[in-house]
């Protein structure tokens, strides 16, 4: 399965040495996540994104930003319907993407994780500045070869 995993600066910068040992929070196209957004099974690569959008909110409330990467391992389905799994763990050789802000979000970006602390991933999503940051900012596509960039960055 293919999940999106919220992640820091700093877990992103130790992940090339270090896994990340689990339980691990993640998302991915779950019959929850098709359920909540009325996406039929033919729609896969909208649930994907969708599932990206949860992951980056997810980090975005967590971390300050939104950082995701992304693997293909066996994860356990939480039952929740917004796509929510469990991994047992990361390792790198496992990421197949990083997905960042990109660096006109600056100010986007820290509208919306004001306007998220202290709430759930559920009414984070309402939120209005969360909302511009998702329409306005698409994350951006890094390979795995990238890291040091984003990193550093």
């Amino acid at each position: 399965m293919v999940v999106f995993v919220p992640v820091s600066r700093e877990a992103l910068s130790g992940l090339t040495a270090t896994p990340l040992s689990g339980p691990v929070a993640a998302f991915g196209v779950t019959p929850g996540l098709c359920d909540t957004f009325s996406l039929p099974p033919s729609a896969d690569e909208e649930a994907e994104r969708t599932a990206l959008l949860l992951a980056g909110l997810a980090s975005l409330i967590a971390y300050g930003s939104r950082l995701v990467v992304v693997v293909e391992t066996a994860a356990t389905d939480d039952g929740g319907g917004l796509g929510e799994c469990t991994l047992p763990g990361v390792a790198w050789r496992d990421v197949s993407a990083i997905f960042a802000e990109p660096s006109d979000a600056k100010a986007a970006v820290a509208a919306a994780a004001a306007a998220v602390q202290g709430l759930d991933l559920d009414a984070a999503w309402d939120a209005t500045p969360v909302q511009n940051l998702m329409s306005e900012h698409d994350l951006l596509w890094y390979g795995p070869e990238e890291v040091d960039a984003l990193v550093g960055a």
